[in-house]
């Protein structure tokens, strides 16, 4: 990497990052595309992340990828948002105006719209057509499902969202999706029966937790949102009792797809960097 006074710096910023596959991603598209720019991971440990994000912008970064947990601070860094960020209330990536302000954007949506994508089967178009009706069982209700829901909300699945807390699966169903039907994992068995699809955006699986026991997947798809060691034992238990497991990299290109075409434009290579994630996943 040849760095100059003319390069612009990209950052990916969370608490931890050194496991962020980022930077693979980002560099791989900057040197195909002969763009004078640098990607870095930057640990941030801070209680005023928000004061620190817009000090980076102030410090010369054209732009950032932000992740946990740090999401909520970039969504109230930024001086405008995008509809996608309003409607997440979080923010994933962060655009450096000509003003010196962030504009944030939430590509989180688009990212998890290109796995279910993968996970059905589908193109974008057929899975417009498609979701209608498709009933879609969503486990979480946290930070990371609510991109899942504007997605599927928009699509106009059948959504059900099966959390511990009933409590907070409604309030994400009131915000986002209303008329969603919301339970607690006791009744997960018997939703997934009826699923087309099941999606875990919950972080059991960074915790070493299980789900609980799934019905007979017979070839239906499980997604999980996360990837790598988070996900392996939840998409192992999936695929034992019959679902076809996908992890969440295919989402984690798309979204990084979306941010560097709003700092740099054109389409970069994402079967290429997909296949970078995985090797990487695989080394570990």
């Amino acid at each position: 990497m040849t760095l100059s006074p003319a390069t612009r710096l990209y950052a990916v910023v969370g608490d931890p990052v050194s496991h962020s596959l980022s930077p693979l991603i980002h560099n791989r598209w900057i040197a195909e595309a002969g763009l004078d720019a640098a990607y870095v991971a930057l640990n941030l440990k801070s209680d005023a992340a928000a004061a620190d994000l817009r000090a980076l912008g102030r410090a010369g970064l054209s732009g950032l990828n932000i992740t946990l947990p740090h999401k909520r601070a970039a969504f109230e860094a930024a001086t405008k948002r995008t509809r996608e960020a309003e409607l997440v209330g979080a923010a994933n990536t962060l655009a450096l105006e000509a003003d010196g302000g962030w504009t944030a954007h939430n590509t989180d949506v688009e990212g998890f719209s290109r796995a279910l994508e993968a996970a059905m089967g589908m193109t974008a178009a057929e899975l417009g057509e498609a979701m209608e009706d498709k009933r879609v069982v969503l486990i979480g209700a946290g930070g990371a499902a609510r991109a899942a829901v504007v997605c599927l909300s928009r699509l106009g699945a059948d959504l059900a969202i099966v959390n511990r807390s009933i409590t907070n699966a409604d309030s994400l169903a009131n915000e986002l999706a209303r008329g969603a039907e919301t339970v607690g994992f006791e009744d997960l068995a018997s939703l997934a029966n009826e699923a087309d699809i099941i999606v875990n955006s919950a972080s059991l699986g960074h915790a070493g937790e299980a789900l609980p026991a799934l019905p007979a997947g017979r070839g239906r798809p499980f997604l999980d949102m996360s990837y790598g060691a988070a996900a392996r034992g939840i998409l192992a238990a999936a695929q034992g009792a019959g679902w076809t497991p996908h992890d969440g990299l295919t989402m984690l290109v798309g979204q990084a797809a979306a941010a560097f075409r709003i700092w740099f434009g054109g389409s970069p290579d994402v079967d290429g960097a997909l296949a970078d994630c995985r090797a990487a996943v695989e080394r570990r």
